[in-house]
């Protein structure tokens, strides 16, 4: 009998891109989770993935969105209504911000089912109450919508309401769910791209730097916790490091960041399903 594989795909933004070649690596075993949990950039590219497109088709897909910034640019700003107004909200009650829910819409490839339940893997999505501060596991309703909830940053990306409630990124509270992986299978593997503050010489780091290092100290913290409780039997960390949390630009080079530890996955992952 074929054993159970449970994956989290952790938070990182640009940095998620990474996980497409582990991503791969698991096409190219010939096997499949049986359980898919994402957070913030994990829920978008799980979501793809446990709706039936493969690692290689999410890296072209991802690859073509990003590779070139022009092309990219009209992909984000010229979709079906052909309206900004669409994809950011100009409102005067509240900051300028990127509609979630239209930003997953133009990010997720065809091929994405309408509805969680409807995925090929069994997926869930967490995200963040804002007002309780505590974690909302998502999954069954509209995919797009839990996807927009989970990589919602205040004040930068604006999620539509789940259940009534306003919320925000998933990796405030768990950056790499393993939590809701790790029941009922053979092997439990975590993906976390959180990332950390890359040390320059001779120079500080700006508000904005400073404000995402915090948040990466507190996430790292959190999963180390959570590894310590779940045991994860895989527990994978990208060198995605040296890339900030917005270089989504530089999509070929966080790719390579994984295919740097995609054969030594394959290899320990072949190994535990022996």
């Amino acid at each position: 009998m074929s054993k159970k594989i449970g994956l989290a795909l952790g938070g990182g933004a640009a940095r998620g891109i990474a996980h497409i070649p582990l991503l791969e690596a698991i096409d190219e075993l010939g096997v499949a989770p049986a359980k898919i949990s994402g957070t913030s950039i994990g829920a978008l590219v799980g979501a793809a993935y446990a709706s039936g497109v493969s690692g290689k088709e999410l890296r072209e897909h991802t690859t073509s969105v990003l590779a070139k910034k022009l092309d990219a640019a009209k992909r984000l700003f010229k979709h079906s209504q052909g309206d900004i107004r669409d994809l950011v909200n100009f409102s005067f009650r509240h900051p300028t911000q990127v509609d979630g829910l239209n930003l997953t819409k133009l990010a997720l490839p065809d091929g994405v089912v309408e509805n969680i339940e409807d995925t090929k893997i069994d997926f869930s999505v967490t995200a963040t109450d804002f007002y309780t501060g505590s974690e909302v596991t998502i999954k069954s309703g509209p995919l797009k919508d839990a996807v927009a909830a989970s990589i919602a940053i205040p004040g930068v990306i604006q999620a539509p309401d789940i259940n009534g409630r306003l919320v925000i990124d998933g990796a405030m509270v768990n950056p790499l769910p393993m939590d809701h992986v790790c029941d009922d299978v053979d092997i439990l593997i975590a993906i976390d791209v959180t990332g950390g503050p890359v040390e320059v010489e001779g120079a500080r780091p700006g508000y904005t730097d400073l404000a995402l290092g915090v948040t990466q100290i507190m996430q790292h913290s959190i999963t180390r916790l959570h590894c310590a409780k779940y045991k994860p039997d895989i527990y994978l960390a990208p060198p995605v490091n040296p890339f900030r949390a917005y270089e989504f630009f530089k999509v070929i080079e966080i790719l390579a960041a994984g295919d740097a530890v995609k054969e030594q996955f394959k290899r320990d992952l072949a190994r535990l399903l022996e």
